[in-house]
């Protein structure tokens, strides 16, 4: 399976970062000129797909599915944020890991021959999520020196059975991971929890 395209966007705060340089859209905007940061968020995924596309060279016709996933209920960024594209959808739900679940996911159903072209798509919002898990930021709470920081931004990649481009990444396995709780009791601290996974994994 190739990785044919690929598209990020974010926010300034993402462009000052060491990736920076990385993203294809990036605006100052949060709301990304929408009513409230949901839809904000809805529409990072809708740009991220597009310039996906248009990177690709494909239409959007040409997909079979598309696997999208978000913080929020019920994928509900993703539904709104994709629900012009007239294909096939699939949700998914792995929080920090959902970009990597549907690169999975995907390359596993385009490696059972019944699907050539797929898309995977996921995004956070930092004001989203924080009305989700936490407070509404309009709540004005005081944040734990262990919260993070969620990154306002939407990634897209777009998937192949067969690229012409030899140059292209390629995923050639995948591994999908056991729960395990390792007993991190701070609501706030995600980081910890997630941290442990080298040591579950091993070398």
């Amino acid at each position: 399976m190739y990785i044919l395209s690929s598209a990020a966007v974010g926010t300034t705060k993402e462009k000052e970062g060491p990736l920076g340089e990385f993203f294809d859209i990036t605006n100052d905007d949060v709301k990304f000129g929408t009513k409230t940061f949901e839809a904000g968020e809805s529409e990072m995924q809708r740009l991220a797909l597009n310039t996906a596309l248009k990177k690709a060279k494909l239409h959007q016709k040409e997909l079979n599915a598309l696997l999208a996933g978000d913080l929020l209920n019920q994928c509900i960024s993703s539904t709104y944020g994709l629900i012009e594209f007239d294909v096939p959808f699939i949700g998914l739900f792995g929080a920090c890991s959902t970009m990597t679940e549907s690169l999975s996911v995907g390359s596993v159903l385009i490696d059972s021959g019944h699907f050539s072209k797929l898309a995977a798509v996921t995004s956070s919002h930092f004001c989203s999520a924080e009305r989700q898990f936490r407070f509404p930021l309009e709540y004005g709470g005081q944040r734990a020196p262990t919260a993070q920081w969620t990154v306002t931004g939407a990634g897209a990649a777009i998937l192949g059975d067969s690229s012409a481009d030899t140059g292209r990444p390629q995923i050639t396995e995948v591994l999908f991971g056991k729960m395990v709780d390792k007993g991190i009791k701070d609501i706030s601290n995600m980081g910890a929890a997630m941290a442990p996974v080298d040591d579950i994994i091993g070398p």
